[in-house]
């Protein structure tokens, strides 16, 4: 126990953690103990004042009745009697009793010390059976209340002061226990750190390690633990780097003195310090004889010393300079300078010169130019060749778009026929029908003017004659009104064909008007058609190229993809709008797009039913509809067998 108390006591030195703690701890306390007993002497004062207060509330309701009896009936001894009960009571001080006399109150007996101020006090009226006949008032003191407070407060402070002190105590020798001690490790650690031992790890007493729940002070250990090692593998990265630099040192060394390039050091003014083994082979010279010659007398003809001087001296960069030399024979030579400044602070402390032969170089060089000027001949000679030939190529690719014009517009036209044929189709139909109708009617009118002539007409005949004319008038109207709609279809659609007039149209009708001219068609190949258009939908647009779209693509899935294919046949068109643009998506089922074609399924002359009546126009008209004329964007996809998609994304103007 003493050795605990000596630990303590030396952890709390006055400039210390510990001592500190201590002190905010006992600040603390204290401050938290006299807030405390504060409250509860408010408390309980509170409370005092309220029993005495209920004290007085219980005179009114006991005592009133008797003495206002007692004083009716002039019963002083029973009067005085309750007023010794009344002093009875907890703290009460003074009691006295008043008589009315008239309209004058007469003192008639009193208990207790009278003063001047009371600390409590209330005056009751006394009244007998309706009238008052005197007033009684009471007086209590608060005297007993404040000792007992006082008392309290002597007590709750020293026990809450020994409290405070042996929790202090406590506390601090489990903070010396927990945290100074493992801090003084710590600091003792450091003070000691070396280099040398940068192996020995820093541990705590009496922590295991690896701890089951670390705290901070583990954290900081495995921090510092950390920083040791990060400084070993620098101290040790620093060992193998400053190897490593006398490595580089040994082989840069290397380096140069077998390089084949001249590499010279240089002073300000251009006096050689020390060159490589490559000067002494280029010149001639020994390496003693290079050294403290100045550079431009060795290694520059006259002509060309006083501009690189100049250069030179003005600092400026210089980079892959040829200059010419003459080696100790009087030899030509040609070498490629390079200059690295190296400066200390604002002065130039030494030039690098790297001066690369580029003799040989020079020669090839000269001989490319001769051979170079014999090829320019023969170059201008073919370039006639050519533009010769290019002319006839482009007489020839005239010729050819000609030729791509006018197929181009025989496929519009026969697709035009086609869609006359669809409609004709169409019409035949309902039109068969209605001269049907038409020649019963004129039998039912020629009978019926034979009756009218014989004078046979009945009610039953004439009852029949009006039914089979109004079934034979309904068919007639039916079909007659269909024909009329499939006529102004083809009208619109061969108008918008022949035409490239731009205005506002309704998208859904005149997709649907393209596939009312080509119901026949679709029936015959029994295709199923799926359509999702906005009904709303409007452009401002060249609806004829549109028509021409759709029927290319419906008729190439007819022609193409639905050729001898036994599987469902279904075509699916969506039409919407996509920010600015508008989009059409188009797909069948069919059997696909050979992979040979794809690549170029917008080419002209570019089918699969060559030799069987296909052109190969279809979609190249379909692209430079979409391409040219509404500048939007078309995209081709398709895989054997499972049909064949397009996309065309077209920039849109609302009508």
């Amino acid at each position: 126990m003493s050795g605990l108390v000596i630990r303590t006591a030396k952890a709390t030195g006055f400039n210390g953690l510990s001592y500190r703690l201590l002190s905010y701890i006992l600040i603390c306390s204290t401050a938290l103990a006299l807030i405390i007993t504060a409250l509860q002497l408010v408390w309980d004062y509170r409370k005092d004042v309220a029993l005495i207060e209920g004290s007085i509330g219980q005179i009114e309701a006991s005592f009133l009745q008797p003495i206002s009896a007692s004083l009716w009936n002039l019963d002083e001894e029973q009067v005085k009697v309750q007023i010794e009960g009344i002093m009875n009571l907890p703290n009460m001080q003074f009691v006295m009793v008043k008589e009315l006399l008239g309209s004058a109150e007469v003192p008639l007996l009193t208990q207790g010390v009278e003063r001047d101020r009371y600390d409590i006090s209330r005056e009751f009226k006394l009244s007998y059976q309706g009238e008052m006949v005197g007033k009684l008032f009471v007086a209590a003191s608060l005297e007993q209340v404040y000792q007992r407070l006082i008392e309290k407060s002597v007590l709750i402070l020293i026990s809450q002061t020994i409290k405070t002190l042996v929790v202090s105590f406590c506390i601090l020798t489990i903070i010396y226990y927990l945290v100074v001690r493992h801090l003084h490790r710590i600091a003792h650690y450091a003070q000691h750190f070396n280099l040398e031992r940068l192996d020995v790890p820093l541990t705590l007493e009496g922590r295991t390690l690896p701890r089951k729940r670390p705290d901070e002070l583990d954290a900081l250990v495995a921090t510092l633990n950390e920083m040791r090692s990060r400084l070993q593998d620098e101290f040790m990265a620093r060992h193998r780097s400053a190897e490593q630099l006398q490595q580089e040192r040994d082989f840069s060394a290397t380096l140069i003195n077998s390089a084949n390039m001249i590499i010279c050091c240089l002073e300000p003014d251009l006096t050689i310090a020390s060159v490589n083994p490559a000067a002494v082979l280029l010149t001639g010279y020994h390496q003693q004889e290079i050294q403290g010659r100045n550079w431009l007398s060795l290694f520059v003809e006259e002509a060309q010393r006083d501009p690189i001087q100049a250069r030179i001296a003005r600092q400026e960069k210089i980079e892959d300079e040829e200059l010419t030399m003459f080696d100790q024979d009087g030899g030509e030579l040609t070498l490629q300078w390079t200059f690295a400044p190296f400066y200390e602070g604002e002065n130039l402390k030494y030039l690098i010169g790297f001066g690369y032969d580029i003799t040989r170089l020079k020669r090839i060089e000269r001989e490319i130019t001769e051979f170079s000027e014999q090829l320019e001949g023969k170059v201008q000679e073919r370039t006639r060749s050519l533009s010769e030939a290019n002319d006839q190529l482009g007489k020839a690719y005239h010729d050819l778009k000609q030729a791509q014009q006018t197929l181009v517009e025989s496929e519009k036209m026969a697709s035009l026929g086609s869609l006359v044929a669809g409609v004709a189709h169409e019409i035949n139909t309902p039109i068969g029908i209605s001269v049907t109708a038409s020649s019963y009617l004129q039998e039912q009118v020629a009978d019926f003017r034979q009756h009218l002539e014989a004078k046979q007409l009945s009610r039953s005949y004439l009852n029949e004659f009006t039914v089979n004319l109004d079934e034979s008038m309904q068919l007639l109207q039916g079909n007659l009104r269909r024909a009329s709609e499939l006529i102004a279809s083809f009208k619109q659609v061969a108008v918008d064909q022949s035409s490239e007039a731009r205005y506002s149209f309704n998208v859904a009708e005149n997709l649907h008007q393209v596939v009312v001219s080509l119901g026949h068609k679709l029936k015959k190949a029994q295709c199923e058609l799926d359509i999702q258009c906005d009904p709303k939908l409007s452009l401002f647009s060249f609806p004829g190229s549109f028509t021409q779209i759709y029927s290319n693509l419906i008729l190439n899935s007819i022609h193409h993809g639905f050729d001898e294919w036994d599987r469902p046949k279904k075509i699916s068109i969506r039409v919407e709008r996509q920010g600015e643009d508008l989009v059409i998506d188009y797909a069948d089922n069919g059997r696909g797009i050979p992979p040979h074609i794809l690549p170029r399924i917008f080419d002209p002359f570019v089918t699969s039913k060559r030799g069987h009546g296909g052109s190969g126009l279809g979609t190249h008209i379909i692209y430079n509809l979409v391409v040219q004329l509404l500048r939007g964007r078309i995209h081709c996809s398709s895989e054997p067998g499972h049909g064949a998609q397009f996309h065309i994304r077209v920039p849109m103007q609302e009508g």
